[in-house]
């Protein structure tokens, strides 16, 4: 075998690709892996212990870790028809503690009376702005919960065997909603200076007009005012909160 500097580099890689290790699961056996494989490792080691995530399930025994609709819905639905769904007590990271850990309570609070952002895991295209109105232990099965929803944005649908994230955009504590700000912009730039007025360092979600989530690189200038940076010029909406 030649040395490992003399090989040519791969520049572009692809899911396909193979690398050699050791399976520390099997006696440290050498092991071929795909660089797909890899990288969706890290992804989910990396986020499902920051975000709540769920796989969408719409046939079968309901499982723990699932996201459903009660009775069961299509392979696929728009999220701008969503008005409830039914939630695991148990998302796919609480399911990895010995033993699981319930985590209903969050449904109650904070969740309640704040808006969620749900997106699809390995395509943050598809996703949706919903506020959470209300839950309730699911009659049949207490180990799932119905929730009510009011859709307030997004694009795309919900497709069976897909995952999705849910994480907390606003939280209402007693009679005040946490401050957040939307800014619309219309003439298309590659730098969007957002004066937002909020006192706060917010978090910023961006879209583009048809409602594609868009990375940026964002500059606080100051409690009131950011400025994000884009590869090309276009108009959409920033979501800050």
């Amino acid at each position: 075998m030649a040395k490992i500097a003399t090989y040519e580099l791969d520049t572009n890689v692809v899911a396909a690709d193979k690398w050699i290790g050791s399976d520390s699961q099997n006696s440290w056996q050498t092991k071929n892996f795909t660089a797909g494989d890899v990288a969706e490792f890290i992804s989910k080691k990396a986020t499902q212990s920051q975000l709540l995530r769920y796989s969408y399930q719409n046939e079968g025994y309901r499982r723990d870790g699932t996201v459903s609709f009660d009775p069961y819905g299509a392979n696929q639905v728009l999220f701008s028809s969503i008005n409830s769904f039914t939630l695991s007590n148990f998302d796919a990271y609480s399911l990895n503690s010995n033993p699981p850990v319930d985590i209903s309570t969050l449904y109650k609070s904070p969740f309640t009376n704040s808006e969620i952002l749900m997106t699809q895991c390995n395509d943050m295209s598809q996703w949706a702005i919903f506020e959470w109105d209300s839950q309730e232990v699911n009659p049949t099965d207490n180990n799932f919960s119905n929730i009510f929803l009011t859709y307030k944005a997004g694009k795309g649908s919900i497709d069976v065997g897909q995952d999705y994230f849910i994480s907390l955009l606003t939280y209402q504590v007693g009679e005040t909603v946490d401050k957040n700000f939307v800014y619309t912009q219309n003439v298309a730039s590659s730098t969007w200076v957002v004066t937002h007025n909020l006192n706060k360092f917010p978090s910023v979600s961006v879209v583009d007009s048809a409602n594609t989530l868009v990375n940026g690189e964002i500059e606080y200038n100051n409690l009131d005012q950011v400025t994000i940076y884009f590869r090309s010029a276009f108009t959409g909406k920033a979501f800050i909160n």
